[in-house]
């Protein structure tokens, strides 16, 4: 798994090892937007289109947003409209809490 962030609010986690054992496993990836704040998100935010609870350690929670994406079929690569479609979901989930001031909150308790 790689991990890299959006301003450092946004994870986005890649896991292309899951489905390695299928025929065509090598042909998808699943993308993991994952927002590490336990804080309350607003009603408009928590569906399977933007994000849903992610449990933690101890107490501990966030939100995450799940993508399960095709970047080859057969012969054909489709590597660049995949990363095309990841930044425009991390950029509309990045917009999506800064709208809805959650991304303001964070950064006003943060130490």
């Amino acid at each position: 798994a790689r991990t890299i962030t959006k301003d450092d609010v946004l994870q986005l986690h890649f896991d292309i090892s899951t489905g390695s054992e299928y025929p065509d496993g090598d042909e998808w990836v699943i993308v993991e937007y994952i927002f590490p704040y336990s804080v309350d998100l607003p009603d408009s935010l928590k569906n399977r289109d933007y994000f849903t609870r992610l449990a933690g350690n101890e107490g501990e929670s966030g939100w995450k947003h799940r993508e399960l994406l095709r970047f080859r079929q057969g012969k054909v690569k489709r590597l660049e409209e995949a990363v095309n479609f990841i930044d425009q979901k991390a950029s509309e989930l990045y917009q999506s809490l800064k709208e809805a001031s959650v991304i303001d909150r964070i950064r006003k308790t943060a130490p």
